[in-house]
């Protein structure tokens, strides 16, 4: 299995607190994290 070191910007993990904007927040962290375990699998493909 395969590790991946992920990197959350601040500003978007203290979204994810806030009550009124945690859905579009967990989508973007979601769509954050996915992105760049695709990019490192991408880099391991070369």
């Amino acid at each position: 299995m395969a590790q991946y070191h992920v990197t959350i910007d601040s500003e978007l993990l203290q979204h994810l607190f806030l009550s009124d904007a945690k859905d579009s927040s967990v989508s973007k962290l979601l769509e954050s994290i996915l992105n760049q375990i695709l990019e490192a699998q991408a880099t391991e493909q070369l």
